[in-house]
């Protein structure tokens, strides 16, 4: 091996006369147009343009591509149809809500007095009284009753079914 050697060789094997690639382009050149011309006949380009084609060509293009613009109308007919059906959910809804309910006559006969115990024993919230179970039969009366029918004479029935229409969940219950 020899040390420090380069990979490759400095100097390659093939050599050139001077001035060669300078004049060898023009030698080409010559040479293929002197075989070009000697094999194809003169036949000219082969196009041919009718005389004033260019004068009206402008004018051509201009007429094939100015089409009159469509007039977009503002006022669609999809528009009437969509106002049209907005229109009647609008009355039907109005029907609906201003809907003329029969007047119910209503009276605390229609109640039953076991729904109205049963509301105050499982549903009506007592726990910011903490009652035990000798205060609270202290309240109720000989017959076991908390409350009398004389007790709702004096009560205006209306407002007792506004109160129990806000407050009862299931309005079912009242007229059972």
């Amino acid at each position: 091996m020899k040390p420090n050697s380069p990979k490759y060789q400095s100097k390659p094997g093939f050599k050139v006369p001077d001035d060669y690639f300078s004049s060898l382009e023009d030698k080409l050149m010559r040479r293929i147009d002197a075989e070009n011309k000697a094999d194809l006949p003169d036949m000219g380009s082969g196009f041919t343009v009718p005389e004033g084609y260019f004068d009206t060509l402008e004018e051509q293009i201009l007429s094939k591509t100015n089409r009159p613009s469509k007039v977009v109308s503002l006022f669609k007919k999809e528009y009437l149809y969509y106002a049209a059906a907005i229109a009647a959910i609008f009355v039907l809804m109005l029907g609906n809500f201003f809907q003329a309910e029969q007047p119910q006559n209503l009276g605390w006969d229609d109640v039953e007095i076991t729904e109205i115990e049963d509301y105050f024993d499982e549903d009506y919230n007592m726990s910011y009284m903490e009652w035990n179970t000798t205060e609270y039969s202290d309240l109720m009366f000989d017959d076991a009753r908390l409350i009398y029918e004389e007790d709702f004479n004096n009560v205006d029935s209306e407002a007792v079914f506004d109160y129990l229409d806000e407050n009862i969940e299931d309005p079912t219950y009242i007229f059972e």
